[in-house]
């Protein structure tokens, strides 16, 4: 074979892997996403057709592991912990195995989740499976479809449909607990910002950056009164010589030292308060 012809075939090979991109997939890549309370649910997988197929008890037969789609195994994604029967499943990505019967299939999911088929299954790597009935749909897919249904705030159902099947699998998520996860780290951020400030307002006092000193001092006892940032402003007013606002100040920082029962502040104030008569 001379030199032009080797040439001339590698070309149009190449050319026909190239082009092989652009025909339509059998089993096109298919994802849904879906916000349920505060967790970001996302299920990835392949949707094989019917294709006039006898699809439950034929190409997906009865009592056998199934990839539950095309390809790579279907994978689902959950931004936070959710519950799955009687599991409690931890955020992460997970892939969906199923076992169907005539009228009921079972959901597993596996956290081996980068897996193609069922060859590598390992069941000791499940972490949830529930039994739900797989029921007539209303309508025939074509498509092998996941969806998202009934989300409320705390709950949503992911519905698998596939020719004139469909299976319901209700799942819980933790909103109030994500609630207060986040009240939490806000409030300590919101702590953590008037303590700098009240923190700057002492450093400028000392520099003498009067000033400065009482916008960080007074922007920190907007945000929250303490004791401890009352008497910081309290010094600021005396050093500017507003006896009136300093004394209405340092009041308050006693009177929320007392009900502290904090001593050492008590006494600061008390000494300042004498300084101020």
């Amino acid at each position: 074979m001379n030199m032009k012809r080797i040439l001339f075939l590698s070309a149009l090979v190449l050319s026909f892997s190239l082009n092989a991109q652009d025909f339509p997939a059998p089993s096109p890549k298919a994802k849904v996403y879906q916000m349920v309370g505060l967790t970001e649910v996302e299920v990835e997988y392949s949707s094989p057709g019917v294709r006039e197929r006898n699809v439950w008890g034929e190409v997906v037969p009865f009592g056998e592991i199934w990839r539950t789609g095309a390809n790579m195994a279907t994978k689902i994604t959950f931004s936070d912990s959710v519950k799955i029967g009687g599991s409690v499943v931890d955020a992460g990505t997970y892939a969906i195995f199923t076992y169907p019967n005539e009228r009921s299939i079972k959901v597993v999911f596996n956290s081996n989740w980068n897996q193609g088929g069922t060859g590598n299954y390992d069941n000791s790597l499940d972490v949830a499976s529930v039994k739900v009935p797989l029921g007539k749909s209303d309508s025939n897919v074509e498509r092998l479809r996941f969806t998202i249904e009934n989300a409320t705030t705390d709950a949503a159902d992911l519905v698998l449909s596939w020719g004139d099947r469909e299976a319901t699998v209700p799942f819980k998520v933790f909103t109030d607990a994500k609630v207060a996860e986040k009240f939490e780290a806000k409030k300590k951020e919101f702590e953590s910002e008037y303590a700098l400030y009240a923190d700057g307002a002492n450093y400028y006092l000392d520099a003498g950056d009067l000033k400065k000193a009482r916008e960080m001092g007074e922007k920190s006892v907007k945000m929250q009164e303490k004791f401890w940032n009352l008497h910081t402003l309290a010094k600021i007013y005396k050093e500017l010589d507003e006896k009136k606002m300093a004394m209405q100040t340092a009041e308050k920082s006693l009177k929320l030292a007392r009900e502290a029962d904090y001593q050492p502040y008590i006494s600061r104030n008390e000494k300042l308060i004498s300084e101020l008569k």
